[in-house]
């Protein structure tokens, strides 16, 4: 398994994945703690030799007063399943945060922590100048007071990376949901549909509901008649949480759609993810039903991986993940050189449409 499929360097992901361990795992074995089972350190070794991973390039560097290395930066995931980091728009801009990082001679060090009840090593010892998070984006995140992760977080420059919970503080890097519901109302309009609907099996999910707002904001700029397909939200919320829609909830929305009488039904549906796209794929098909004729369908991520099989194939809102990846890195970096900004900033990347035929002319 030397070669990519995608013809791309591996990454920290792809060595986790052939070695079947968490990522943090990997990047404990690269860092040379003593905490992994010799076996298991013998198997990320073997893993990283057979995909040519080349890891970002370690290097002595000196301490701050404070005790924080120069030169380490930490990548911390938490409050969402270990599967979080191997879906495809994650995992680009992780890649390309890896990549940023190793232009700008930095170390990288990481960690999953699914229940967010623990702290990594690297904060705890303060062996990292900075943070980048992937937190959760559903549900409420913890008062620092109550969390232990949090408090420790919130010691060093960091930037939360696609997703940023209302009660959250520091930096953001994303991409620019605003345009990506107008791209898509725009679409919608421009093919001929009037009815068209946000169809979202994860209610309360932070980046769907963004997008849900702005797309019924475009919606009304365009003279669309838009409507909600969205399931009831869940009462409670418990890290770590799904990292993926689940598929009853796919079904539920079908039906409630097919429900509604043809003449007032939605004929465009814009979908917040691309795996709940391919969810939906399933579920018409087994309905014998096919988008692009039978109803038309937008995406969001655009992520290759998961969608090049689909027939027709999908519409997909680009947001760029290798770029949201770089800017990350370039604001943690601005952010660790001005220490004394107290102003939290959003960075916001410009997503573009990228047309397939799953989008009928009416």
């Amino acid at each position: 398994m030397k070669k990519d499929p995608e013809n791309r360097k591996a990454t920290i992901t792809d060595v986790a994945r052939l070695a079947g361990v968490a990522t943090g795992t990997v990047s404990r074995v690269l860092n040379k703690q003593a905490d992994v089972n010799e076996d298991i350190r013998k198997r990320v070794l073997k893993a990283a030799s057979d995909l040519d991973y080349v890891r970002l390039r370690q290097r002595k560097t000196p301490r701050t007063p404070n005790g924080q290395n120069h030169g380490n930066i930490g990548i911390i995931c938490f409050g969402m399943e270990d599967t979080l980091i191997q879906i495809p728009i994650v995992s680009r801009a992780v890649q390309e945060i890896e990549n940023t990082l190793s232009f700008a001679g930095r170390n990288l060090m990481f960690a999953n922590v699914p229940k967010g009840d623990r702290v990594p090593p690297f904060l705890t010892e303060s062996r990292v100048e900075g943070i980048i998070l992937k937190g959760p984006n559903q549900g409420d995140l913890p008062l620092p007071a109550s969390s232990e992760l949090l408090r420790y977080i919130y010691r060093f420059p960091h930037i939360w990376l696609m997703g940023k919970l209302p009660r959250a503080k520091g930096d953001h890097c994303n991409f620019d949901t605003g345009i990506a519901g107008h791209l898509a109302a725009r679409c919608f309009r421009d093919h001929g549909h009037h009815r068209v609907a946000f169809f979202n099996p994860k209610p309360g999910q932070n980046q769907f509901e963004r997008l849900k707002y702005a797309f019924f904001s475009a919606g009304l700029q365009a003279g669309l008649e838009t409507s909600l397909l969205e399931v009831s939200s869940p009462e409670i919320l418990t890290w770590p949480l799904p990292a993926i829609s689940q598929p009853e909830n796919v079904e539920i929305l079908v039906e409630r759609w097919l429900g509604q009488p043809s003449e007032t039904r939605p004929t465009g549906l814009l979908v917040p993810s691309d795996r709940t796209s391919v969810q939906l794929y399933r579920s018409l098909d087994k309905r014998g039903l096919r988008v692009g004729t039978d109803i038309s369908v937008i995406s969001c991520n655009n992520e290759k991986s998961l969608i090049s099989s689909l027939h027709p194939a999908l519409t997909s809102i680009d947001v760029h993940a290798e770029a949201i990846g770089r800017r990350a890195v370039d604001q943690l970096l601005w952010r660790i050189a001005n220490p004394n900004e107290k102003h939290d900033i959003q960075v916001l990347v410009e997503p573009a449409l990228d047309m397939g035929e799953s989008v009928k002319r009416l």
